[in-house]
Order: C-alpha cells, then structure tokens, then sequence
C-alpha cells in the first residue's frame, strides 16, 4: 500500500512540475517586434540602464550588461552558419567586440542622445559602428 502511496504522490508531483514548466515556458518575453524574442539587461530601456549605471557598487550589474552585449554581437556574428541566404564564408562584416569599458561607454553614449532608445539598439547601434551591417531598429514594449 506504501507503494501505491508513493507512486501517487511521485506522478502528482511530476504533473505539478511539467505544468509549472509548461507556464513559465509560455510566459511572454519577445519584443514588440513580431518574430523578435529577447530577455535579459538588454530589454533595459535607456533609463534603466541610467539607474544601474548610476548606482553605487554597480559593476555586478555593469558586467551583466556587457555580457549581454558580448552574447548579442557574438550571434550578429554567428547568424551566417544558421542561415540559408549565408554561409560562414561569406556572412556580411563579422565584428570583434569591443573591451567592457568601450562597451560601456557606447551604451552611455547611445542612451544620452536616444534616451527613448534601450541596451539592445545601442548594441545595433554599436555593430554598425564597427562596420556591421544592422538594418532595423528594436522597440520594446514598455513596462
């Protein structure tokens, strides 16, 4: 009868999981944009980014933007071997990331002279200036 007890309680349990998986997994994190999923401090929107910059013993929270911002330019770069249209030898204009304090200091300039703009479209932003090819800009929703 223990058996029969545990075995009960083990598929409940299983069933609590996979629904609560199947919940988070279909909570909303894309863009506005359609076709445009994102998460991460690169959803920041400008002012936000301005709070955390400004904050006091902010560089656990700086570095996670610049690691965003790494990963970001990193699959700009590594869209060509997931493409059709690209192959890896002729993918348009790979860029090297610059050092975090570059990093940085670009999205600060982005977002002082777009401070409607957020993390993601500096790095667009910071890809074409290191001559990538970016062709659109990302609005998300605000929260």
């Amino acid at each position: 009868m223990n058996g029969a007890i545990t075995g009960e309680t083990t598929v409940k349990w299983y069933c609590a999981i996979a629904t609560l998986q199947v919940l988070l997994l279909s909570a909303p994190t894309r863009a506005d944009t359609p076709g445009v999923g994102t998460i991460g401090t690169g959803t920041f929107t400008c002012a936000k980014f301005g709070k955390y910059d400004s904050a006091p013993n902010n560089s656990g929270q700086m570095d996670l933007v610049v690691q965003w911002g790494w990963g970001f330019i990193s699959a700009y770069n590594m869209r060509a071997a997931f493409s059709q249209t690209y192959q890896v030898d002729d993918a348009p204009n790979p860029v090297t990331p610059p050092d975090a304090a570059a990093t940085l200091l670009f999205i600060r300039n982005h977002c002082e002279k777009n401070p409607q703009s957020n993390v993601m479209n500096a790095m667009l932003d910071l890809i074409g200036s290191l001559g990538g090819i970016v062709t659109s800009s990302i609005n998300l929703a605000q929260k």
